[in-house]
């Protein structure tokens, strides 16, 4: 049985705004938790790697890597963050895309394991790092999917990944440098809910074991399907992970791998579900067949409505107990953009300026990529475990977004 995806309810929402105001990003440690358990009895033996860039709050990092994940990094910065959170650098993999020679520096540093996607990447790589080391390969196999074009990774029209035309070059530039390949990895996209195309993309990845005879692991990414809209249906987890593991380990078997390891990077799976974005009414305005309810919030906080015109569960909170007529609301934030709309013709108790509104699903890509757009700062964190809050970040202020010595060299302009 799926969650509620706005598990926020009027009481302790109430409660939040009060103490710590609103906008204000909230996540359940309860959910957060039964997530990661879920994943460790799908797919028990499997190194699960949390990918980082869906919710990289270091409080929650650091309660990820004490429940036993690991890190999917895709920035220098993200791997640093990792491991001063604590991650075993053993257990942190950096996939990058594009990196200059200043990541791959910072990256080779740091001493995690990396995982390149592209030929001159590879060879930077190489002359950078000595002879001797080990590396992963990302690949592009052909098999994309996602919920919307710009969250598919795999495919002919992906930036991603190494083909398999290019995976003889690869080798060599390896060889030559005394490089051993013993990871492969592929990433087809998020928001998947087929199990068979998963598998589909495992396939050929799995077909290319017997090729790299130091191979440790094979890496399928992750984007398992989350549901945001009330037709969709969460995927069954022990389904998908008795097909992945039973595929694998005829793999081993087949190609005589006993030791092959499978890498999976879960990310919006574990924190999606968990967050939400609590906000506060400013303003109501009926137009015509419409109202407007303005936020105090907007596309800056969550910017995925805009980006990639995503669905948010909506539930709002009215005050007292009278009857309310239903209207069909626009909720909009505070942005000068026309695109700054959050949620489109939802069905709501026509609200009153003050109350309260939740947006679920908001704990992947949420504060991640918020922005300081419009000269807005950043809301704060908070985490509930039962009756219990925890500030996991402050709401910014203006002196943290605009820095004292940026002005202080402003006024020195002539």
């Amino acid at each position: 049985m799926t969650p509620d995806p706005v598990w926020l309810g009027p009481r302790r929402a109430r409660r939040l705004a009060e103490r710590f105001g609103t906008p204000l990003f909230v996540y359940s440690r309860r959910l957060l938790r039964g997530r990661c358990r879920a994943l460790q009895r799908a797919f028990p033996g499997a190194e699960l790697h949390y990918a980082m860039k869906a919710n990289s709050n270091p409080s929650l990092l650091r309660l990820f890597t004490r429940w036993g994940l690991g890190i999917d990094a895709v920035s220098p910065w993200e791997v640093a963050l990792a491991l001063a959170v604590g991650a075993d650098p053993l257990k942190v993999l950096f996939t990058g895309n594009n990196p200059s020679p200043a990541d791959l520096a910072a990256v080779h540093a740091s001493g995690v394991r990396v995982n390149l996607d592209a030929l001159p990447t590879l060879e930077a790589w190489a002359r950078l790092s000595g002879p001797g080391r080990e590396v992963s390969l990302r690949l592009n196999l052909d098999v994309g999917g996602g919920h919307h074009r710009h969250v598919v990774t795999g495919g002919r029209d992906s930036k991603f990944g190494l083909t398999l035309a290019e995976l003889p070059e690869a080798r060599r530039i390896a060889g030559a440098h005394g490089h051993r390949i013993v990871g492969l990895h592929q990433h087809i996209g998020s928001g998947v809910f087929d199990v068979k195309l998963f598998l589909a993309a495992l396939e050929p990845l799995l077909a290319l074991v017997p090729d790299f005879p130091d191979l440790s692991f094979v890496d399928a990414g992750g984007g398992f399907g989350v549901p945001y809209r009330p037709e969709e249906r969460p995927v069954d987890l022990a389904a998908w992970g008795h097909a992945v593991l039973s595929r694998v380990q005829r793999a081993r078997e087949e190609h005589h791998r006993p030791g092959l390891r499978l890498l999976l990077e879960p990310g919006r799976y574990v924190v999606c579900e968990a967050g939400v974005l609590l906000s506060t009414v400013t303003t109501v305005k009926p137009r015509g067949d419409r109202v407007w309810v303005g936020l105090d919030t907007g596309m800056h906080h969550l910017v995925r409505p805009a980006l990639y015109q995503a669905w948010h569960p909506v539930r709002s909170y009215p005050r007292g107990r009278r009857e309310r007529p239903t209207a069909r609301c626009w909720l909009v934030g505070s942005i000068c953009e026309s695109g700054d709309v959050l949620a489109e013709a939802r069905a709501l108790p026509l609200p009153e300026a003050g109350e309260l509104v939740a947006l679920g699903n908001a704990g992947a890509y949420g504060y991640v990529m918020a922005s300081h757009y419009n000269l807005r700062p950043r809301p704060a964190e908070v985490l509930v475990d039962g009756d219990r809050f925890t500030l996991l970040r402050a709401a910014e202020t203006f002196e943290e977004v605009v820095n004292p010595r940026e002005i202080a060299r402003a006024n020195k302009m002539r």
